[in-house]
Protein backbone atom coordinates (compact mmCIF):
# COMPACT_ATOMS: atom_id res chain seq x y z
CA UNK A 1 0.00 0.00 0.00
CA UNK A 2 1.71 2.87 -1.29
CA UNK A 3 1.54 6.09 0.98
CA UNK A 4 0.60 9.50 -0.79
CA UNK A 5 1.44 13.14 0.37
CA UNK A 6 -0.32 14.87 2.00
CA UNK A 7 -1.53 17.36 -0.82
CA UNK A 8 -2.44 14.87 -3.02
CA UNK A 9 -4.43 13.07 -0.14
CA UNK A 10 -6.14 16.35 0.11
CA UNK A 11 -7.19 16.34 -3.49
CA UNK A 12 -8.00 12.72 -3.30
CA UNK A 13 -10.60 13.37 -0.56
CA UNK A 14 -12.20 16.99 -1.21
CA UNK A 15 -15.75 16.56 -0.69
CA UNK A 16 -17.70 16.60 -3.93
CA UNK A 17 -20.68 19.11 -2.70
CA UNK A 18 -19.79 22.23 -0.93
CA UNK A 19 -21.70 21.61 2.59
CA UNK A 20 -21.46 17.84 2.18
CA UNK A 21 -19.22 16.42 5.18
CA UNK A 22 -18.27 12.79 6.23
CA UNK A 23 -20.18 12.46 8.83
CA UNK A 24 -19.98 8.52 9.05
CA UNK A 25 -17.16 5.77 8.22
CA UNK A 26 -15.60 2.85 8.60
CA UNK A 27 -12.16 1.75 7.15
CA UNK A 28 -11.80 -1.82 8.72
CA UNK A 29 -8.48 -1.35 10.16
CA UNK A 30 -7.45 -3.18 13.38
CA UNK A 31 -7.45 -6.58 13.88
CA UNK A 32 -11.30 -7.14 14.51
CA UNK A 33 -15.01 -6.37 13.20
CA UNK A 34 -16.15 -2.54 15.35
CA UNK A 35 -19.17 -3.80 17.06
CA UNK A 36 -20.19 -0.41 17.87
CA UNK A 37 -21.00 -0.30 13.89
CA UNK A 38 -21.70 -3.74 12.99
CA UNK A 39 -23.70 -6.80 13.99
CA UNK A 40 -22.47 -10.22 12.44
CA UNK A 41 -25.45 -12.09 11.16
CA UNK A 42 -25.90 -15.74 11.89
CA UNK A 43 -27.35 -19.12 10.82
CA UNK A 44 -29.78 -18.93 7.94
CA UNK A 45 -31.16 -15.52 7.56
CA UNK A 46 -33.01 -15.33 4.51
CA UNK A 47 -33.60 -16.84 1.12
CA UNK A 48 -35.00 -20.45 2.38
CA UNK A 49 -33.26 -21.96 -1.00
CA UNK A 50 -29.86 -20.16 -0.44
CA UNK A 51 -27.20 -22.79 0.58
CA UNK A 52 -25.23 -20.74 3.03
CA UNK A 53 -24.95 -20.79 6.81
CA UNK A 54 -23.63 -17.12 8.24
CA UNK A 55 -20.95 -17.52 11.31
CA UNK A 56 -19.22 -15.08 12.99
CA UNK A 57 -16.01 -17.55 13.20
CA UNK A 58 -12.58 -15.72 11.57
CA UNK A 59 -12.93 -18.36 8.69
CA UNK A 60 -16.04 -16.58 7.72
CA UNK A 61 -15.68 -12.80 8.88
CA UNK A 62 -12.45 -11.09 9.79
CA UNK A 63 -10.69 -8.12 8.89
CA UNK A 64 -7.08 -8.03 7.51
CA UNK A 65 -5.02 -5.42 5.83
CA UNK A 66 -7.53 -2.66 6.07
CA UNK A 67 -10.52 -4.43 4.85
CA UNK A 68 -13.34 -6.48 5.73
CA UNK A 69 -13.76 -10.27 4.64
CA UNK A 70 -16.71 -12.09 3.50
CA UNK A 71 -15.31 -15.83 3.21
CA UNK A 72 -17.15 -18.62 2.06
CA UNK A 73 -16.58 -22.40 2.57
CA UNK A 74 -17.51 -25.60 0.89
CA UNK A 75 -17.92 -27.00 4.23
CA UNK A 76 -20.94 -28.76 6.48
CA UNK A 77 -21.85 -26.53 9.45
CA UNK A 78 -24.53 -27.18 11.94
CA UNK A 79 -27.22 -24.34 12.27
CA UNK A 80 -27.02 -23.85 16.48
CA UNK A 81 -30.80 -22.26 16.31
CA UNK A 82 -32.29 -25.87 14.79
CA UNK A 83 -35.45 -27.03 16.25
CA UNK A 84 -36.56 -29.56 14.53
CA UNK A 85 -40.12 -29.12 15.24
CA UNK A 86 -40.48 -25.60 13.96
CA UNK A 87 -42.60 -24.20 11.08
CA UNK A 88 -40.08 -21.54 10.21
CA UNK A 89 -37.58 -22.62 7.71
CA UNK A 90 -34.61 -21.04 9.30
CA UNK A 91 -34.92 -22.90 12.37
CA UNK A 92 -35.74 -26.82 11.03
CA UNK A 93 -32.64 -27.03 8.61
CA UNK A 94 -30.29 -28.77 10.30
CA UNK A 95 -27.47 -27.77 8.64
CA UNK A 96 -25.89 -26.46 5.31
CA UNK A 97 -23.38 -27.27 2.93
CA UNK A 98 -21.62 -23.70 2.54
CA UNK A 99 -20.55 -21.58 5.39
CA UNK A 100 -20.33 -17.16 4.52
CA UNK A 101 -20.17 -14.11 6.35
CA UNK A 102 -22.87 -11.09 6.71
CA UNK A 103 -23.13 -8.32 8.83
CA UNK A 104 -25.27 -5.64 9.31
CA UNK A 105 -25.52 -2.23 11.32
CA UNK A 106 -29.26 -2.17 12.44
CA UNK A 107 -30.05 -0.35 15.76
CA UNK A 108 -26.42 1.18 15.06
CA UNK A 109 -26.19 3.33 12.15
CA UNK A 110 -28.88 4.72 10.26
CA UNK A 111 -29.17 7.52 7.97
CA UNK A 112 -31.62 9.15 6.15
CA UNK A 113 -30.25 11.33 3.02
CA UNK A 114 -26.45 11.89 2.09
CA UNK A 115 -24.07 10.34 -0.22
CA UNK A 116 -22.69 6.44 0.49
CA UNK A 117 -19.59 5.28 -0.93
CA UNK A 118 -17.76 1.68 -0.93
CA UNK A 119 -15.18 -0.03 -2.21
CA UNK A 120 -14.98 -3.54 -2.68
CA UNK A 121 -13.48 -6.16 -4.68
CA UNK A 122 -15.75 -9.80 -5.87
CA UNK A 123 -14.18 -12.64 -6.02
CA UNK A 124 -15.80 -15.06 -8.83
CA UNK A 125 -16.81 -18.82 -8.24
CA UNK A 126 -19.90 -20.23 -9.48
CA UNK A 127 -23.06 -19.39 -7.03
CA UNK A 128 -21.23 -16.57 -5.31
CA UNK A 129 -23.83 -14.05 -4.70
CA UNK A 130 -21.96 -10.93 -2.63
CA UNK A 131 -24.12 -7.86 -1.99
CA UNK A 132 -23.74 -4.06 -0.53
CA UNK A 133 -27.97 -3.05 0.13
CA UNK A 134 -30.06 -0.81 2.88
CA UNK A 135 -32.83 -1.77 4.89
CA UNK A 136 -35.44 0.55 5.71
CA UNK A 137 -36.45 1.08 9.68
CA UNK A 138 -40.15 1.29 8.85
CA UNK A 139 -43.06 -0.45 9.77
CA UNK A 140 -44.78 -3.16 7.65
CA UNK A 141 -42.37 -5.60 7.21
CA UNK A 142 -40.59 -6.55 3.51
CA UNK A 143 -41.11 -4.66 1.22
CA UNK A 144 -42.91 -1.98 2.98
CA UNK A 145 -40.14 -1.04 4.81
CA UNK A 146 -37.95 -0.26 1.58
CA UNK A 147 -34.54 -1.96 0.36
CA UNK A 148 -31.66 -0.25 -1.87
CA UNK A 149 -29.40 -2.44 -3.45
CA UNK A 150 -26.38 -0.76 -4.00
CA UNK A 151 -25.03 -4.07 -5.34
CA UNK A 152 -25.97 -7.07 -6.10
CA UNK A 153 -23.37 -9.82 -8.58
CA UNK A 154 -24.21 -13.29 -9.61
CA UNK A 155 -21.42 -15.70 -10.91
CA UNK A 156 -23.70 -16.11 -14.16
CA UNK A 157 -23.23 -12.24 -14.96
CA UNK A 158 -20.23 -11.48 -14.94
CA UNK A 159 -19.92 -7.99 -15.69
CA UNK A 160 -23.14 -6.57 -14.40
CA UNK A 161 -23.70 -4.57 -11.63
CA UNK A 162 -27.57 -5.33 -10.62
CA UNK A 163 -28.68 -1.94 -8.68
CA UNK A 164 -32.46 -2.08 -7.60
CA UNK A 165 -35.02 -0.56 -5.13
CA UNK A 166 -37.93 -2.73 -3.48
CA UNK A 167 -41.16 -1.00 -2.22
CA UNK A 168 -44.86 -1.42 -1.93
CA UNK A 169 -46.96 1.03 -3.26
CA UNK A 170 -50.97 0.93 -2.79
CA UNK A 171 -50.80 -2.72 -2.28
CA UNK A 172 -48.63 -3.94 -5.17
CA UNK A 173 -44.81 -4.44 -5.21
CA UNK A 174 -42.56 -2.73 -7.17
CA UNK A 175 -38.52 -3.37 -7.80
CA UNK A 176 -37.24 -1.32 -10.31
CA UNK A 177 -34.06 -2.78 -11.39
CA UNK A 178 -31.13 -1.85 -13.72
CA UNK A 179 -28.34 -4.42 -15.06
CA UNK A 180 -25.40 -1.76 -15.60
CA UNK A 181 -23.11 -3.70 -17.82
CA UNK A 182 -19.46 -2.70 -16.79
CA UNK A 183 -18.00 -3.97 -19.71
CA UNK A 184 -15.89 -6.12 -18.10
CA UNK A 185 -15.72 -8.77 -15.25
CA UNK A 186 -16.23 -6.75 -12.44
CA UNK A 187 -14.25 -9.45 -9.93
CA UNK A 188 -10.39 -9.26 -9.39
CA UNK A 189 -10.95 -5.26 -9.17
CA UNK A 190 -11.66 -3.10 -6.90
CA UNK A 191 -14.27 -0.61 -7.73
CA UNK A 192 -16.41 1.95 -6.11
CA UNK A 193 -20.31 1.21 -5.51
CA UNK A 194 -21.87 3.95 -4.15
CA UNK A 195 -25.39 5.86 -4.09
CA UNK A 196 -26.60 9.21 -4.20
CA UNK A 197 -29.83 10.18 -2.27
CA UNK A 198 -32.00 13.43 -1.95
CA UNK A 199 -35.35 13.93 -0.80
CA UNK A 200 -35.92 14.01 -4.50
CA UNK A 201 -34.26 11.07 -6.52
CA UNK A 202 -31.89 8.04 -5.58
CA UNK A 203 -29.15 7.92 -8.00
CA UNK A 204 -27.17 4.04 -7.65
CA UNK A 205 -23.40 4.66 -9.06
CA UNK A 206 -20.62 2.42 -10.27
CA UNK A 207 -16.98 4.20 -10.16
CA UNK A 208 -19.15 7.50 -9.96
CA UNK A 209 -20.80 6.95 -12.74
CA UNK A 210 -25.03 7.17 -12.19
CA UNK A 211 -26.42 3.31 -13.51
CA UNK A 212 -29.57 3.90 -11.93
CA UNK A 213 -32.16 6.84 -10.92
CA UNK A 214 -35.28 6.40 -8.54
CA UNK A 215 -37.78 9.39 -8.45
CA UNK A 216 -38.98 9.34 -5.27
CA UNK A 217 -42.39 11.50 -6.38
CA UNK A 218 -42.93 8.27 -8.29
CA UNK A 219 -42.96 6.05 -5.44
CA UNK A 220 -45.22 8.00 -2.97
CA UNK A 221 -48.60 5.86 -2.32
CA UNK A 222 -52.33 7.14 -1.89
CA UNK A 223 -51.41 7.56 1.61
CA UNK A 224 -48.87 10.46 0.43
CA UNK A 225 -45.88 8.58 2.05
CA UNK A 226 -42.81 7.02 1.06
CA UNK A 227 -40.29 4.43 2.48
CA UNK A 228 -37.21 6.46 1.10
CA UNK A 229 -38.65 9.60 3.20
CA UNK A 230 -39.71 8.24 6.34
CA UNK A 231 -37.43 6.64 9.01
CA UNK A 232 -34.04 5.91 8.29
CA UNK A 233 -31.71 2.85 6.69
CA UNK A 234 -29.22 0.75 7.89
CA UNK A 235 -26.36 -1.19 5.91
CA UNK A 236 -26.45 -5.08 4.86
CA UNK A 237 -23.08 -6.45 3.80
CA UNK A 238 -22.61 -10.04 2.93
CA UNK A 239 -22.11 -12.94 0.50
CA UNK A 240 -24.92 -15.31 -0.49
CA UNK A 241 -23.97 -18.57 -2.49
CA UNK A 242 -26.73 -20.09 -4.70
CA UNK A 243 -30.56 -19.47 -4.38
CA UNK A 244 -33.63 -18.53 -6.21
CA UNK A 245 -31.21 -16.05 -8.28
CA UNK A 246 -27.73 -17.22 -7.88
CA UNK A 247 -26.72 -19.98 -9.91
CA UNK A 248 -25.81 -23.33 -8.37
CA UNK A 249 -22.46 -23.45 -6.57
CA UNK A 250 -19.54 -25.74 -7.69
CA UNK A 251 -17.71 -27.01 -4.75
CA UNK A 252 -14.62 -26.84 -6.48
CA UNK A 253 -14.94 -23.22 -7.22
CA UNK A 254 -14.42 -22.73 -2.75
CA UNK A 255 -13.30 -20.98 -0.79
CA UNK A 256 -14.46 -17.40 -2.55
CA UNK A 257 -13.81 -13.99 -0.52
CA UNK A 258 -15.89 -10.73 -1.18
CA UNK A 259 -13.56 -7.93 0.59
CA UNK A 260 -14.68 -4.30 1.45
CA UNK A 261 -12.18 -1.94 2.05
CA UNK A 262 -14.04 1.05 3.54
CA UNK A 263 -18.11 2.80 3.17
CA UNK A 264 -18.12 6.27 4.05
CA UNK A 265 -21.43 7.95 3.78
CA UNK A 266 -21.55 11.93 3.11
CA UNK A 267 -23.98 14.23 4.09
CA UNK A 268 -25.21 17.60 3.63
CA UNK A 269 -26.63 19.53 6.97
CA UNK A 270 -28.91 21.95 4.44
CA UNK A 271 -30.84 19.60 3.24
CA UNK A 272 -34.14 19.15 4.54
CA UNK A 273 -34.80 16.21 6.56
CA UNK A 274 -31.40 14.76 6.48
CA UNK A 275 -30.87 12.57 10.05
CA UNK A 276 -28.05 10.43 11.02
CA UNK A 277 -28.34 7.84 14.14
CA UNK A 278 -24.99 6.70 15.64
CA UNK A 279 -23.75 4.58 18.84
CA UNK A 280 -23.06 7.06 21.49
CA UNK A 281 -19.80 5.57 22.03
CA UNK A 282 -18.99 7.55 18.83
CA UNK A 283 -17.38 10.54 20.34
CA UNK A 284 -16.43 12.18 16.71
CA UNK A 285 -19.99 11.44 15.61
CA UNK A 286 -20.85 14.23 12.56
CA UNK A 287 -17.82 15.78 13.05
CA UNK A 288 -15.97 13.47 10.58
CA UNK A 289 -15.62 15.88 7.21
CA UNK A 290 -12.40 15.28 5.48
CA UNK A 291 -12.54 11.48 4.53
CA UNK A 292 -13.90 11.11 0.90
CA UNK A 293 -12.94 7.97 -1.62
CA UNK A 294 -9.96 8.13 -3.75
CA UNK A 295 -10.64 7.99 -7.74
CA UNK A 296 -11.32 4.50 -8.90
CA UNK A 297 -7.61 2.69 -9.62
CA UNK A 298 -5.95 5.76 -7.15
CA UNK A 299 -4.15 3.97 -4.33
CA UNK A 300 -6.04 3.79 -1.33
CA UNK A 301 -4.61 6.81 1.27
CA UNK A 302 -3.11 5.61 4.10
CA UNK A 303 -4.29 8.22 6.88
CA UNK A 304 -5.40 7.07 10.46
CA UNK A 305 -8.49 4.91 10.31
CA UNK A 306 -11.13 4.82 13.44
CA UNK A 307 -11.50 1.60 13.99
CA UNK A 308 -29.47 -5.66 14.61
CA UNK A 309 -31.03 -8.85 13.25
CA UNK A 310 -32.91 -7.90 10.05
CA UNK A 311 -36.91 -7.66 8.92
CA UNK A 312 -38.17 -11.06 8.04
CA UNK A 313 -39.06 -11.10 4.65
CA UNK A 314 -40.28 -13.59 1.64
CA UNK A 315 -37.98 -13.05 -1.88
CA UNK A 316 -37.24 -14.46 -4.95
CA UNK A 317 -34.30 -12.64 -5.16
CA UNK A 318 -32.53 -11.98 -1.94
CA UNK A 319 -29.72 -13.04 -0.18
Amino acid sequence: MRRLGLLALLLACAPLGAMERCVWRDEFNGEQLDTRYWTPELNFVRNVNAVQIYTDRPKNLYVKSGTIRFASWFETFANTAWKPQSPRWFENRKQADYTSGSINSRGKVAFRYGRVEIRARIDHGRGVWPALWLIGNNPGGWPACGEIDILEYVSQNPRTVHATFHYMQNGQYRHPTRPHDAGQPLHGKWHLYGMNWTPEKIELTFDRKVIHTLPLDSTVGEDGTTPFRNGTFHFILNQAIGGDWAERPNPKDYPRTFAVDYIRLYQDPAVPGTLLELPKSDPAAGARNDRPGPDNGAPRPTFSKRPASTPKRVSPKKR
